[in-house]
């Protein structure tokens, strides 16, 4: 049962309304309209009758998102974290459905991540700093009709921003915390005296050295990284054609991550850092994460009466190889050994690279008033080639992985209005996902092969009371295909295929527009059943067993913007939250009577921007503060991966005039140290620190 006790959404509400009425006449000012493609074609945000956040490139700007992990200060019931295995992976979860570790090939998250509407399967997290941005669409349930693959849980949407009919372009140059030095570029320019053949090409090198910890062992500070990336976009822009051609490269150098082994503290009630710091380890290894990643993209689009074709085409391939030491450095006395330097327990060094193509072509449009419309065929098809090595208390073992997955799908979604005010909206999608598995241990191997099909329906019906108030509610599925355990400990564990799981979801929501467009307030409540869900438990010897259990997923979110006074906008996000594991027909279930991980009971965002005219230009100023109730981050609840309730802050001052504009941005302002994972077995027992606070300042240039 949701715990109505805590009073996170009405804190937001308190705050956000507190004054309105008697500040409407002292403003002239009010939110912009903000387009989204959330159903896959051009709707007004307040329209959408999903629960969607959009991120404007302004508060992009403003808030410093420099990478998708920042996603969890704009959106409720949205966390992004890294994987444990490498510095660039994304660990994404959206209302309780994500992935356990998603640094492996065979690991496939419950949301989707795009990058103009292209499907990532593997998704570096430099990817988002690198690109210019337009906005971010944050999707939260199942979105099994127009997105489908895995986004089950929900899908999130980076939009790169294109070539325009103008030359135009800004360079943004910034230092900040160890001695973190970056520049960042952007130029578009018409190639023909009617705008329509255009080009742009944007790009990013940013260094920094290390200092987010210190390795007391091998007498270093770690933590330096090094990237450069960038993107060309050709475009041509007419009437009824349009066409864009995209490429992109990037590259991560980094001395990798380091792990911090913990032991009990004197009452046994938690964990404690055995060097006395989470800022500090004790790994003898010198870890390091080298990632390449590059790629093209293709749109293409040309009208029909009444309606729109469209061609979406990607293709992209990642090279990454990581090296770790796990255990964070063991003291040999923990083992009944003398000396003093510590012992690298589970040391894993890891070299993948992967290949995807995807293919998508749509057709949206209308017939007559009365239908809108959106269809569909989709393929994606990817390969990979993993290889780890590992040492595990002393004992070397070889992985090798081999998967070849392809999927189709067809999917059709027709919005009737009917009338109005009233529409009703019938959707499906089909799909088929063949997987292939060779792969084995220690030169042992096995070969299988599975398919999976499933039909994802969608219904609902919307309602306008007004213009600006919208109510609707939503019955969807959302689908998983089964696949393999890269985490396995044996050969059985690989070769048995877990099955796919399937997610019913249920949500109501209401949109609003209200105090001459000043004030923004969605209100959604939820509930996901699931279907044989895909659970990864620690087997407590370095290896992972992932079960199949049915689970249900519950809350109530609520997002609330303010335009208060001129120049002053205050804004809110919150959810609660309620979950629990039902079944399961394993005869290990080991999860029964566990918390879902990454569910926390309650979270909630309160923040500021506020901007008035100082001298010849506009100064600017924000904060945002998120708490987050304690939870998991593992299913198996143990005590290594229980994450405390924190708070974090984060602001920014700027001045802009005319084309230049100077910010100093703070990242967790309060220095709140704190961990985001950890898992164990015998002495080995790691967790996996969030970024300390960082200071950036930056002069940007546009012309």
């Amino acid at each position: 049962m949701l715990d109505v006790r805590h009073a996170s959404l009405a804190s937001i509400l308190t705050v956000a309304l507190c004054g309105a009425a008697n500040a409407q006449e002292a403003r002239d000012d009010s939110f912009e309209d903000i387009i989204v493609t959330a159903q896959r074609t051009d709707q007004r945000l307040q329209d959408v009758p999903v629960s969607v956040t959009a991120v404007t490139a302004a508060e992009i700007d403003r808030k410093q998102i420099n990478s998708a992990l920042d996603l969890n200060r704009v959106a409720p019931n949205v966390q992004f974290d890294g994987v444990t295995g490498g510095t660039t992976g994304l660990k994404p979860y959206i209302r309780g459905g994500g992935i356990t570790d998603g640094g492996f090939v065979l690991s496939e998250s419950e949301v989707a991540i795009y990058i103009d509407d292209v499907y990532m399967a593997r998704l570096s997290g430099a990817a988002v700093d690198m690109a210019v941005l337009d906005r971010i669409e944050v999707l939260r349930g199942p979105q099994g009709v127009l997105y489908g693959r895995n986004s089950s849980a929900g899908a999130v949407n980076f939009i790169t921003r294109g070539p325009s009919d103008t030359f135009n372009g800004m360079l943004e140059v910034g230092y900040g915390t160890w001695n973190e030095r970056r520049a960042k570029g952007y130029i578009s320019t018409p190639l023909t005296a009617d705008g329509k053949l255009r080009i742009s090409a944007s790009g990013l090198v940013r260094a920094r050295d290390g200092g987010a910890q210190y390795n007391a062992t091998l007498d270093k500070k770690v933590g330096a990284n090094n990237f450069e990336g960038g993107q060309v976009d050709l475009a041509y822009v007419s009437d009824t054609f349009n066409m864009r051609l995209t490429g992109f490269y990037m590259n991560t150098n980094s001395d990798g991550q380091y792990a911090v082994n913990t032991v009990l503290n004197e009452d046994g009630t938690d964990r404690v850092p055995i060097s006395g710091s989470y800022r500090t380890v004790l790994s003898p290894v010198e870890s390091y994460t080298d990632n390449e990643q590059y790629g093209v993209r293709l749109h293409m689009s040309v009208e029909y009466p009444g309606g729109e074709l469209r061609s979406i085409t990607g293709y992209s391939e990642l090279d990454e190889e990581w090296r770790e030491d796990f255990s964070g450095g063991v003291p040999p006395s923990f083992l009944g050994q003398a000396g003093d330097t510590p012992l690298a327990l589970f040391d894993r060094t890891l070299g993948a690279t992967q290949k995807q193509f995807s293919q998508e072509l749509q057709a949206a449009g209308s017939i007559g008033t009365f239908v809108d419309y959106v269809a569909g065929l989709y393929y994606f098809h990817e390969t990979a080639d993993q290889s780890a090595y590992t040492v595990t208390f002393f004992v070397p073992a070889t992985l090798n992985y081999q998967p070849v997955t392809d999927s189709f799908a067809g999917y059709a979604q027709g919005t009737f209005h009917l009338s109005d005010k009233l529409s009703l909206i019938l959707a499906g999608r089909y799909t088929i996902d063949d997987k292939d598995l060779y792969g084995g241990f220690n030169g042992t191997y096995v070969n299988v092969t599975n398919t999976y099909k499933k039909f994802t329906p969608k219904a609902g019906i919307d309602f306008k009371i007004t213009p600006d108030i919208l109510v609707y509610a939503s019955y969807s599925k959302g689908f998983k295909a089964g696949g393999y355990n890269g985490l396995a400990g044996d050969l059985n564990q690989l070769s048995t295929p877990f099955r796919p799981q399937i997610t019913t979801a249920y949500e109501a929501g209401f949109k609003s527009t209200l105090l001459g467009n000043r004030l923004r307030l969605n209100i959604a409540a939820f509930q996901n059943d699931i279907k044989d869900r895909q659970q990864t438990a620690n087997n407590n010897d370095g290896s992972f067993i992932i079960e199949n259990y049915d689970v249900r997923i519950r809350g109530i979110e609520a997002e609330v913007s303010l335009k208060l006074l001129e120049g002053l906008t205050l804004y809110g996000n919150g959810a609660l939250n309620d979950g629990k594991y039902t079944g399961v027909d394993s005869d290990v279930a080991t999860l029964i009577n566990n918390d879902p991980p990454s569910l926390p009971d309650y979270q909630f965002t309160v923040g500021f921007d506020y901007e008035v005219p100082v001298g010849p230009g506009t100064f600017g100023i924000g904060s945002d503060f998120r708490m987050t109730d304690a939870y998991f981050s593992t299913a198996d609840n143990a005590l290594i991966g229980s994450i405390p309730s924190r708070e974090i802050l984060n602001g920014y001052v700027n001045y802009e005039v005319g084309p230049l504009t100077f910010q100093v941005t703070g990242k967790n302002l309060t220095q709140v140290t704190a961990y985001q994972t950890g898992f164990g077995f015998s002495v080995v027992n790691p967790r996996f620190i969030i970024e300390p606070r960082t200071i950036l300042g930056t002069v940007k240039f546009k012309f």
